[in-house]
């Protein structure tokens, strides 16, 4: 039997609270609907890293690249202590074998993007932030699919986050198995469809590379497999009629 996927989450997102107000920001679909489906791994970078609830709200203030995580009022910057959470954290997180996250918009640790971030000194605030938790996480694990709460609300996007987490799942079972060429073959093959559904070019490349598979060193190949099919499954799907030949 197939085995549950494990979807880190942004802590208030079910119901905890751990907000800078005391309170949560409980999502019905992601508890209730999603929540049958998979098994949730709860993340409050803010409290995690010894912030206490309730607590001074921050915003995150410099560089949109690397901005710094200040409180409002008083000033204090906590982006060391993030950092350093951050690292063991995403340590933790690497055991958990999760197949997807999904963050909490707007906020200066977890949104993913659209968070804002204040210039020093004043002048225009500019909404292309990301927040530094959600930064560290994407750059550890780069192929993971991730998603804002906000965004799941637009069926389209809440279709494709699903497939692609079920898709990590089957990958990260074929992983424990053993990544061999015949194994990466066979996923490919069953994925066949669905991947032209989203990228006929994507498809045909990665026809060549399994067909080709026993001329690269074994990891490299299955790596560049991933990235590739999972770059390819984030885009729009179109349907389309399948192939006459395999």
């Amino acid at each position: 039997m197939d085995s549950i996927p494990k979807l880190g989450i942004s802590s208030c997102l079910l119901g905890n609270k751990v907000r800078y107000d005391g309170r949560h920001k409980y999502d019905n679909w992601l508890v209730e609907t999603l929540g049958r489906h998979v098994q949730y791994v709860a993340v409050c970078p803010e409290t995690e890293c010894g912030l206490p609830v309730p607590r001074e709200p921050m915003r995150l203030v410099g560089e949109i690249g690397k901005p710094r995580m200040i409180t409002v009022n008083s000033g204090i910057d906590h982006t060391p202590r993030m950092l350093d959470w951050c690292s063991l954290a995403i340590a933790r997180l690497a055991e958990e074998e999760l197949c997807g996250f999904v963050f909490k918009s707007k906020s200066p640790s977890c949104g993913l993007e659209h968070v804002k971030v204040f210039p020093v000194g004043g002048g225009t605030v500019a909404r292309k932030g990301m927040g530094i938790f959600a930064r560290e996480f994407t750059r550890a694990f780069p192929l993971l699919p991730v998603e804002e709460e906000g965004r799941l609300q637009e069926p389209l996007l809440r279709e494709n986050f699903i497939g692609r987490v079920f898709i990590m799942r089957r990958w990260l079972e074929l992983q424990r198995q053993g990544l061999t060429p015949e194994a990466v073959m066979d996923f490919h093959h069953r994925h066949r469809l669905l991947l032209m559904s989203h990228s006929p070019e994507a498809c045909r490349f990665l026809d060549k590379l399994v067909n080709d598979a026993q001329h690269h060193k074994k990891q490299d190949f299955a790596q560049t497999y991933l990235r590739l099919f999972m770059q390819a499954a984030a885009r729009p799907q179109n349907p389309v009629i399948p192939d006459s030949e395999p």
